[in-house]
């Protein structure tokens, strides 16, 4: 857990709905898109883009991010 994270968001992260298995590979390749600045973001990483933002709107970008890489089907 992140020490920007309050207790909410951790019990959140850590929910069973909310957790996927997911190959090696395709986790190193989400973290490195996380982690890269993009212009949909405003030239931010995603991981920093959604500092602060809603439970929503991250939930919305980590789903797009395992639909862009094959994990989940759209």
């Amino acid at each position: 857990m992140f020490n920007s994270a309050s207790q909410e968001d951790a019990d959140r992260i850590n929910a069973p709905e909310n957790l996927v298995s997911i190959p090696v590979f395709k986790h190193h390749l989400i973290t490195g898109w996380f982690a890269k600045k993009r212009k949909e973001f405003g030239g931010l990483s995603p991981r920093n883009y959604l500092r602060g933002k809603s439970w929503e709107e991250r939930t919305r970008i980590g789903l797009e991010a395992l639909v862009n890489e094959g994990v989940l089907r759209p």
